[in-house]
C-alpha cells in the first residue's frame, strides 16, 4: 500500500461500492448487488425463514444493512441474541463480503479494472450512513476533518492499520479494507498466470499395458544435458552396476550385450570395455565388426534389441542413485534435449538455441516439439526443415521417468549452494542495474589479477576460474595447455568448459564444481579484481543498494548464472508483473522447477551484491576512491551484443546475429498469450554498429604489411581483425578519393591552360591570316601603319615557308588546323601539281601579291549570320577578287607546298565567339612589284562534311565551323 495515495470511495452510486446496483448470480440466485448478497448469505447461514429472507432482496442498497438487522431481530434463532451472535456475524460478514467482492469482480471486468487502477492506494470508503463499511463521513466532510486535524496521507495510513490509535470521530471502514485486499488477490492472481506456465498433456514414446500412449506433462522450458544436467545423459561415462557387472556407461552396456548376442571372443568385448568416452563406442564397435566379417543384416536385426537394453540400463542408472533422481525432478516439467552426436534415434540434431528460437513463433507449441520428435521422417505432417527434430529418445524416456518419480515426491533440489539473501533484500532498492557479459562487473573482463604480490599477473577474473578449476578436476598438461593458449578471457572461458564436458571427471567431482565450487571460484576471482583496481570497486559501490542483475540469454550450462532476458524484456515483464525488486529477489533462489520459464538464478548478480555489502560493512567510502573513467553505458555494457553470449557455443562479438537473435523468455510467453503490447517489445532487436579500430598507428602498420606482400591471401586476410580490415578499407578509400581530387583539379588546371594557349594560337594565325591577305591585294607599309593600332605578334615565317603559312592561315575558317596526316598529304600533292603546271609565273605572282599585302585584320574573319550571310567584307574593293569565305580555297589551291617550311603545332582552336579581336600588325616596306602573269584559278575539290559523332585523331581540331555546327 502507497502511504503517500489516497483514492476515495463514494457512496452506493460508486462504482467500487458494494452496493452499487449490479445483479450478481449465484447457485441459481439473483442479488441485485454485492450488499445483497452477503447479508442474504449471512441470514439463510442462520436458518432464518425463507420468505423473510426473500425480502431483504427487494430492499434498496442503501438500506439492506438496517433491514438486515430488523429481520434478525423478528426472526432470532432460539437461544441466541445479538450478544452470543456477535463474533459470529463479524466473521461472517468479512468472508461474505469478499465472496460477494469477488463475484463482482469476475462478472464485472469494469469493476475490477476500476479497482486496480488504483494500483496501491489506500481506499476509503466515504459513506455517512454506515461506520463499519465506511468512515461515517462524506467525502467533503471528511477533507473538512483532515484539514482540521492536520492530517496528511501518512497518518491516515497510520491510523487505518491500528485500530488502537484511530480517532473515535474516523469509521472503521471496513468496505476499503475488503477492496484492498480483493485488489491484492488479483494482483497476485495475475503475477501467478505470468509465471506459472500451464502444464500440456502429450502423447509419449511408450505404451501403456492396453497399447494406449504414456502420457506426460511438459511446458515450454527447454534444457539440453550439459553442465550440471550432463549425467542423465546415455553418453555421460558414469559406472554402474547391473547384474553383478560393472560398466562404464549404458552405452557401454548396450554395445557389450550386443557382441555377446553376436558370440563374439573376449578380445573384442574386452575393447568395448577398454573404451573411456562412449561417444567413441560406435566408431570401435563398427571396426571390429568390419574385422570380423559380421553380416549386416544380423546386425540390423539385433538394433531393436539394443534400445530395450538401452532403455533397460537407463532406468537402472536413475533408480539406483538418489542424487540422479533429484537431479531429473529438478527441471521440473521442462522438455529435456539430449544434443549428443550419438545414434541419431536416441539422440537430437537440434540444439536448445534452435528451439529456444522456434517457440519465438506463435504456432509453434510445446505439444509440436514433441510431436515433430516423434514422427518419422517419412511423415507429412512435420515440414521439411524440422525433420531433423525426430529423435530424442533419451529425452522423451527420460521425461516418462521423471512422470512417475514426481508421484512420490513434490521437493526438488537447488542447483546451486544456498546463498543468504536475507540481508540483500531488507537493503535493496525499487531500482534495477542490469549488466551484460561486457560489463566491467563480469569475470570476463580483461584486467590483470595477481593471487599474491610474487605470484604471475593473471589476464582476467576467468583465468583465475580456469587455474582453480584444472587443480579441482585433475587437468594434465595438455588440457592445460589448450586452456590457457590463448590469451582471451573469452577464448578460456569456453576452452575451460568444453574440456570439462568433452570427458566425464566423475560424479561426485563434477556435482561438487557446478554446485558450489565454480561459484567460490568466481566470487574469489571477483574479489581480487576489486581489491586491485579501486576505480572498479568505485563503479561497484557507486551502485548503492540497487539490485545488480545479469542479464544474458538462458542456457542450460549458465541457467543459474543469469537472468536469462535481455535488459528491456526484463525490466518491461517486471512492470507489465508487477514484481518489486524484493519479490524477484525471492524468486532467483527458488528452485529452477518453480521458477517461471527461462528465468535464470543470477547468481552472478547475487554474489556481486554480496560483495559491495561486505566492502561497505569494512568502512570502504566511494569517494575515496578513484573515478572509473568511463561512461555508464560502458562500464555495464548496455545493450550489448553479449547478451547473446552462450558458455557452450562459439561466441564471435562481430557477427550480426548477436544484434538479432531472438529467443523465448518470459516475456514472449506472456505475449503468444494475446498480449500485442508485449510482442512488439519482445521482439525489437538492436541495431548493429559497424566496429572500426580508431588506432591510426595499429591501421597504418597493417596497411604497410598487407603491401609488402606481394600477393594476399585469404589465410593473412583471415588473421586480421574484422574492424581492422575495415580501417584498412576505409582508409585506402580515403586515399583513393583524395587522389582522384587531386587529378580533377590537375584536369582543370590542364583545361585552362590549354585554352589560353589555344586563345594565343588563335592570335598568332589570325595575324598571320592577315599578312597573307594584304600581300595577295598589294598593299604597302604605309597602309598597314594607318589600318589601326598594332600589338605585338608573333615573328613571321622565313621566305621558304610563307607559301605553306599563307595557304594555312587563309584557308583557318573552312579547313581544320589540324586534320589528319592522309588529308594533308592530298592537299599538298595537289598544290605541287598546280605549282608545275603554272611554271615560273607562280613565284613572281606571289613576290607581286606580297609587296601589295597591307597588315591588318579583315573584317569579314568573322562568321555572317542572317541576312548579312551574302554581303561582302569592306575592306576588299576589287571587283574580281573572291570572298573572304572563297580566298582561302584559292589560295590553299595556288600555294605551293615547301618541305623546308615548318609545321605549325596542332592545337583545337576555340570558338569564334569566345576569341578575341586580332590586333593589326605593322610589317616592313616591301620591295617593288615585278610584273607578273596571272595564273588562271583552279577549282577545289569540295571537302565531304564530317560526321558530328566521329572520334577525332590524336592532335586534330576542329574548325570554328564544324564546332558551331
Amino acid at each position: 500500500m502507497e502511504e503517500d495515495k489516497i483514492v476515495l470511495v463514494g457512496n452506493e452510486s460508486d462504482l467500487l461500492h458494494s452496493g452499487y446496483n449490479y445483479a450478481l448470480r449465484h447457485e441459481g440466485k439473483r442479488y441485485p448487488s454485492a450488499v445483497h448478497f452477503t447479508h442474504y448469505q449471512i441470514l439463510s447461514s442462520l436458518k432464518l425463514p425463507e420468505a423473510a429472507v426473500e425480502e431483504l432482496l427487494c430492499t434498496t442498497s442503501n438500506d439492506v444493512y438496517n433491514k438486515a438487522a430488523v429481520l434478525l431481530r423478528e426472526n432470532m434463532p432460539e437461544g441466541h441474541d445479538l450478544n452470543t451472535l456477535g463474533h459470529y456475524l463479524l466473521t461472517s460478514l468479512h468472508s461474505y463480503s469478499l465472496q460477494g467482492l469477488r463475484l463482482r469482480a469476475e462478472h464485472d471486468r469494469e469493476f475490477e479494472r476500476t479497482l486496480m487502477a488504483t494500483n496501491d492506494a489506500l481506499l476509503i470508503v466515504c459513506d455517512d450512513k454506515n461506520t463499519q463499511l465506511g468512515i461515517g463521513m462524506d467525502d467533503k466532510t471528511f477533507m473538512e476533518w483532515m484539514n482540521k486535524e492536520k492530517a496528511d496521507s501518512r497518518q491516515m495510513s497510520y491510523w487505518m492499520r491500528h485500530n488502537h490509535t484511530r480517532p473515535a470521530e474516523l469509521g472503521h471502514n471496513m468496505l476499503g479494507r475488503y477492496l484492498m485486499w480483493l485488489r491484492y488477490e488479483i494482483q497476485e492472481k495475475r503475477k501467478q498466470q505470468y509465471l506459472a506456465r500451464p502444464l500440456v498433456p502429450v502423447n509419449s514414446i511408450s505404451t501403456e499395458k492396453d497399447g494406449s500412449p504414456v502420457r506426460v506433462a511438459i511446458n515450454d522450458l527447454v534444457i539440453s544435458f550439459q553442465g550440471i544436467f550432463r549425467p542423465l545423459s546415455n553418453y555421460y561415462a558414469f559406472p554402474f552396476e547391473m547384474k553383478g557387472e560393472r560398466y562404464r556407461s549404458v552405452e557401454h552396456y548396450a554395445y557389450e550385450k550386443l557382441f555377446n548376442s553376436l558370440k563374439l571372443d573376449d578380445k573384442a568385448i574386452e575393447k568395448i570395455q577398454t573404451t573411456p568416452i562412449p561417444l567413441n563406442l560406435l566408431q570401435v564397435a563398427t571396426k571390429v565388426l568390419r574385422n570380423l566379417n559380421i553380416n549386416p543384416e544380423t546386425i540390423a536385426e539385433k538394433a531393436t534389441k539394443m534400445d530395450r537394453w538401452r532403455q533397460s540400463a537407463m532406468k537402472h542408472k536413475i533408480y539406483h542413485n538418489e542424487y540422479l533422481q533429484q537431479l531429473l525432478l529438478s527441471t521440473g516439467n521442462s522438455i529435456l534435449l539430449d544434443s549428443c552426436v550419438g545414434d541419431p534415434i536416441w539422440t537430437c540434431t537440434a540444439t536448445e538455441v534452435e528451439l529456444q528460437h522456434l517457440l519465438t513463433k506463435s504456432y509453434v507449441t510445446p505439444a509440436k516439439l514433441i510431436q515433430y520428435m516423434l514422427d518419422g521422417e517419412e511423415d507429412n505432417k512435420t515440414p521439411k526443415s524440422l525433420k531433423h527434430l525426430y529423435g530424442n529418445k533419451t529425452g522423451l524416456l527420460l521425461m516418462e521417468l521423471r512422470e512417475k518419480l514426481a508421484i512420490t515426491t513434490t521437493s526438488r533440489i537447488p542447483l546451486l549452494s544456498a546463498i543468504n539473501v536475507g540481508p540483500l533484500k531488507s537493503l535493496v532498492s525499487p531500482n534495477i542495474i542490469c549488466f551484460t557479459p561486457e560489463s566491467v562487473f563480469h569475470p570476463l573482463y580483461p584486467a590483470e589479477i595477481r593471487t599474491s604480490l610474487d605470484a604471475p599477473p593473471l589476464a582476467s577474473p576467468a583465468h583465475y576460474v580456469a587455474t582453480q578449476a584444472a587443480k579441482l578436476l585433475n587437468f594434465n598438461k595438455e588440457e592445460c595447455e589448450y586452456i590457457f593458449h590463448e590469451t582471451t578471457s573469452l577464448e578460456c572461458w569456453q576452452r575451460l568448459h568444453e574440456t570439462i564436458e568433452d570427458r566425464g571427471r566423475g560424479l561426485e567431482l563434477e556435482q561438487t564444481w557446478w554446485m558450489d565450487k565454480r561459484m567460490q571460484f568466481i566470487k574469489e576471482s571477483l574479489q581480487l579484481l576489486l581489491d586491485q583496481h579501486p576505480a572498479l570497486l568505485r563503479a561497484l559501490l557507486d551502485t548503492g543498494d540497487s539490485l545488480l542483475v545479469y542479464c544474458s540469454r538462458f542456457c542450460s550450462m549458465d541457467a543459474e548464472l543469469s537472468c536469462g532476458m535481455r535488459e528491456m524484456d526484463l525490466r518491461w515483464w517486471m512492470r507489465e508483473v508487477g514484481i518489486s525488486t524484493k519479490s524477484i529477489i525471492e524468486i532467483f533462489t527458488h528452485p529452477m522447477a518453480f521458477r517461471p520459464p527461462y528465468l535464470g538464478g543470477n547468481r552472478l548478480g547475487l554474489i556481486l551484491m554480496e560483495l559491495r555489502r561486505d566492502f561497505v560493512l569494512q568502512g570502504v567510502f566511494p569517494q575515496q576512491l578513484p573515478e572509473l573513467q568511463l561512461s555508464a553505458d560502458s562500464i555495464l555494457g548496455t545493450n550489448s551484443p553479449t547478451e547473446n553470449f552462450m558458455t557452450s557455443d562459439y561466441f564471435d562479438i562481430l557477427q550480426p546475429w548477436n544484434y538479432t537473435a531472438l529467443w523465448v523468455n518470459p516475456l514472449f510467453l506472456m505475449a503468444k498469450d494475446n498480449y500485442p503490447d508485449a510482442m512488439a517489445q519482445c521482439t525489437r532487436i538492436k541495431t548493429a554498429p559497424r566496429m572500426v579500430t580508431i588506432d591510426n598507428e595499429k591501421v597504418t602498420d597493417v596497411l604497410d604489411t598487407l603491401s609488402k606482400e606481394q600477393e594476399v591471401t585469404n589465410e593473412a586476410l583471415k588473421s586480421i581483425a574484422a574492424e581492422d580490415l575495415r580501417a584498412v578499407f576505409m582508409k585506402l578509400c580515403s586515399g583513393l578519393r583524395s587522389k582522384c581530387e587531386e587529378m580533377e583539379r590537375q584536369s582543370m588546371d590542364l583545361a585552362m591552360l590549354s585554352m589560353e594557349t589555344h586563345r594565343l594560337q588563335s592570335i598568332r594565325r589570325s595575324l598571320a591570316d592577315t599578312s597573307e591577305r594584304a600581300e595577295a591585294e598589294g598593299g604597302g607599309p604605309s597602309s598597314s601603319s594607318t589600318s589601326g593600332p598594332s600589338i605585338s605578334a608573333p615573328p613571321l615565317p622565313s621566305s621558304g615557308s610563307s607559301r605553306r603559312d599563307h595557304h594555312s592561315s587563309s584557308s583557318y575558317g573552312r579547313m581544320a588546323a589540324g586534320r589528319e596526316r592522309g588529308e594533308r598529304g592530298d592537299s599538298r600533292e595537289r598544290d605541287e601539281r598546280g605549282d608545275r603546271e603554272r611554271g615560273g609565273g607562280a613565284e613572281k605572282e606571289r613576290s607581286t601579291r606580297k609587296e601589295r599585302m597591307e597588315y591588318k585584320i579583315p573584317t569579314t574573319s568573322r562568321r555572317k549570320f542572317g541576312k548579312d550571310r551574302g554581303a561582302t567584307s569592306t575592306s576588299s574593293s576589287t571587283t574580281d577578287k573572291p570572298s573572304s569565305s572563297d580566298r582561302g580555297r584559292d589560295k590553299f589551291q595556288d600555294t605551293p607546298s615547301s618541305s623546308t617550311a615548318k609545321k605549325r603545332p596542332h592545337s583545337s582552336p576555340p570558338s569564334r565567339k569566345a576569341m578575341p579581336p586580332s590586333p593589326k600588325r605593322s610589317a616592313p616596306a616591301p620591295a617593288p612589284p615585278p610584273v607578273t602573269v596571272a595564273a588562271p584559278p583552279v577549282p577545289v575539290v569540295p571537302k565531304p562534311k564530317r560526321n558530328p559523332d566521329e572520334e577525332l585523331s590524336d592532335g586534330e581540331i576542329l574548325s570554328t565551323d564544324e564546332e558551331d555546327n
